[in-house]
């Protein structure tokens, strides 16, 4: 029997090469040291520009950097010095995996690209993450996050961006599911493969569910009918309480939201449910009492409604705490918070596996 949170390694054993920098990549490859990689991680001599970022943890690292690369081996050369060029090229054939993230051509130019490195390791699964991908016209293109999340539609219009980096951290994640996809590949057919992710296409990929919606009902610019998620229908939409806490509503079930409308006592709601004629109502309603009182009548009514909390309070969430999502340490003194892996096993014997987290 195996305690609750005994990491799970599938993938113990596997090499990663980590020619990335920043969240894409960082992201692709803690994902996988997670699952029991060992990823080597090259840097510039100045190091990855994510150990620069504020706040500090130590005086050659940050919180941002340990996130993401907590666990990895770093190794610093200089693509451009023969020595260095060797180096990595070395490492690149004992492993089964590299991942980078230069702009289309670059990593051939510095002489790790998929055919440099395929030619000394065959079974190679060589996975290049980025902007636009390897081909299209926008391929050699310079962009981050908010070019891509623009140009896929996930603004809707709205001049308000994300609070996360949807296209980085989506396309890493497609990045980590592609090297495993293709390391299964490689392990039956003995032979590796170049895979072409795009941050760009991962935010496409999100957006897509509303995206299909609009194209097949034809709908035009501004028309919200085929995207009862956006906000446009009563009961899915975040609301303003009268403290300022967004409070999100989420009955799409009629189950859901006929119990909220019992609870609050308007049962003329019910048939109501999809009628953006009664947001108003909804509004003024939620508005006129604070946060935590909602918390006490929907929320813990299991009505499908949420209050937003704030990064404090999600690092003291019962649940999140519970589950090892979230933990707490100290690094040099001072505190510091580690972000769980998403993924968790069960056990044959019933007990819990989680991947690999700091123990």
């Amino acid at each position: 029997m195996t305690g609750p949170h005994q990491p799970w390694l599938p993938l113990r054993g596997v090499r990663i090469l980590d020619l990335t920098s920043m969240l894409p990549g960082g992201t692709a490859t803690r994902l996988l040291v997670d699952l029991g990689a060992h990823v080597t991680k090259i840097e510039p001599l100045a190091g990855d520009p994510v150990r620069a970022l504020h706040p500090r943890v130590e005086p050659d690292s940050s919180v941002q950097h340990r996130y993401l690369d907590g666990g990895k081996q770093s190794v610093r050369v200089d693509l451009k010095d023969p020595a260095g060029l060797e180096r990595v090229r070395m490492l690149a054939a004992e492993a089964d995996a590299v991942i980078e993230s230069f702009r289309p051509g670059v990593a051939a130019r510095l002489g790790v690209g998929y055919s440099d490195l395929s030619s000394m390791n065959s079974r190679l699964v060589y996975l290049s993450l980025s902007g636009y991908g390897q081909s299209g016209p926008r391929a050699s293109s310079a962009g981050h996050d908010v070019n891509f999340v623009s140009l896929t539609g996930i603004l809707g219009g709205s001049d308000r961006l994300p609070t996360v980096q949807v296209a980085d951290v989506s396309g890493g994640m497609l990045a980590a599911l592609g090297i495993v996809a293709g390391l299964r590949e490689a392990q039956a057919e003995g032979v590796g493969r170049h895979l072409d992710v795009s941050l760009a296409d991962s935010a496409l990929f999100v957006a897509g569910l509303q995206t299909v919606a609009t194209l097949a009902g034809d709908i035009t610019d501004g028309d919200t009918a085929a995207a009862p998620l956006d906000g446009s229908s009563p009961c899915y939409r975040i609301y303003r309480a009268r403290d300022g806490i967004n409070v999100a509503v989420g009955a799409l079930e009629p189950k859901f939201w006929a119990r909220i409308a019992e609870l609050v006592d308007r049962p003329d709601w019910v048939p109501r449910q999809f009628d953006p004629d009664l947001i108003p109502d909804v509004a003024e309603l939620i508005g006129s009492q604070p946060g935590s009182h909602w918390k006490n009548v929907l929320e813990r009514a299991d009505t499908c409604v949420t209050v937003e909390q704030s990064a404090w309070e999600v690092s003291a969430d019962e649940h999140f705490v519970g589950r090892g999502s979230v933990t707490s340490g100290a690094i040099d003194g001072v505190r510091t918070w580690r972000i769980g892996t998403p993924f968790q096993a069960v056990a044959r014997a019933g007990s819990v596996h989680r991947s690999a987290i700091d123990q």
